[in-house]
């Protein structure tokens, strides 16, 4: 169907109270960071998620789940969204690599008409975008601080002597993770020593174990704890810090989940991390591109664009607990209600 009459379509079911839609259904394209790592496929089946329970309502939806390879990709990323654009896409739901080179594929996209929906990280330019679904990344690293601090001052680390193990530039989700991080520490702990600030683990648990592992030897006599902002990067931190016999002697405070990073909270040999909740992040996303297609303003009567999923701090206390399984195992996130998951998103398409 030409996108503008598609366009009247969808107004015409917002008029009337609603239809299933064009005759072909919407086609709502996922594109992730990276088609990797285990958060990506959350996202993937919290989108698929809602295509299944908006089917049941008479409402068709096709997910097409399509990214880079490697995180590191970005020029792959944006060839993605623009040949996605240019055979037949709805809408787009996107997880830019960086902050500033995918901007102006997103005004392509909206240019051709698409609602463009971000999740996960941000661009510096928003003015395209109808809505961002993401966690509170700034908050995320706030908890991370608070969490690994307090397990620092229970071992009798007053003035801790940290390293911060950074992901990569221009990723704004874990830029502002690593400044929650920062500003937290600061103000908890104002005696704090930063060992290390400038290195870059890299898109994947190689690449942070290559980056960790002169850093690991340099510091290995000093440093007190490490805050590694995503899965990879403190999996591969944890992998240098066991080669070196350090695991239990130097706390590690990751973010995200892997069935490897959780097994490491179980064993103690990373303290905790903070979960972000990608099932919802996708669903939720998917949800409100929907309601845009259908002639909704999904930001009416709000004061902000974002739309947060929630972060939460787990720990081997609470690691098999049902509720952090919902996070990311993918029985227990099929079990997740659907009220819950659309919770907080304003009206129903």
């Amino acid at each position: 169907m030409p996108r503008p009459v598609h366009a009247l379509v969808a107004a015409a079911c917002a008029l009337v109270g609603g239809c299933g839609g064009p005759p072909d259904g919407y086609t709502i394209v996922v594109v992730p960071k990276g088609m990797t790592h285990e958060h990506w496929q959350s996202v993937r089946r919290g989108a698929e998620r809602c295509a299944a329970d908006l089917a049941a309502e008479g409402v068709t939806v096709r997910i097409v789940f399509d990214g880079p390879l490697r995180e590191r990709d970005a020029m792959e990323q944006i060839r993605i969204v623009d040949r996605r654009v240019a055979t037949g896409a709805s809408g787009i739901v996107l997880a830019p690599q960086h902050s500033r080179t995918m901007t102006a594929s997103v005004k392509r996209a909206a240019d051709a008409g698409l609602p463009v929906v971000l999740i996960d990280s941000g661009l510096d330019d928003t003015t395209r975008v109808e809505k961002y679904v993401a966690t509170d990344n700034y908050r995320g690293g706030c908890l991370a601080a608070e969490h690994l601090i307090g397990e620092l001052k229970a071992r009798g680390k007053d003035r801790p002597r940290l390293i911060l193990f950074r992901y990569a530039v221009g990723s704004q989700s874990t830029e502002q993770r690593e400044q929650g991080f920062e500003d937290t520490a600061d103000r908890l702990c104002p005696g704090v020593v930063w060992l290390s600030t400038d290195k870059y683990a890299g898109a994947t648990r190689d690449s942070a174990m290559r980056e960790a592992g002169p850093l690991v030897l340099q510091f290995k006599d000093r440093v007190d704890g490490v805050f590694a902002p995503n899965e990879s990067s403190a999996t591969g931190m944890v992998d240098v810090l066991r080669s070196q016999g350090l695991e239990k002697r130097v706390p590690v405070m990751g973010f995200d989940a892997s069935r490897q990073l959780l097994q490491y909270i179980r064993t103690g040999e990373i303290v905790g991390s903070v979960l972000q909740d990608p099932y919802r992040m996708g669903y939720v996303a998917t949800w409100v591109c929907v309601r845009r297609l259908r002639g909704e303003d999904v930001n009416a009567g709000r004061t902000a664009m974002d739309l947060s999923t929630g972060e939460y701090v787990v720990t081997k206390a609470n690691v098999d607990s049902d509720f952090v399984l919902g996070l990311y195992d993918p029985a227990a996130q099929a079990r997740r209600p659907t009220h819950m998951l659309r919770a907080g998103t304003g009206a129903t398409p």
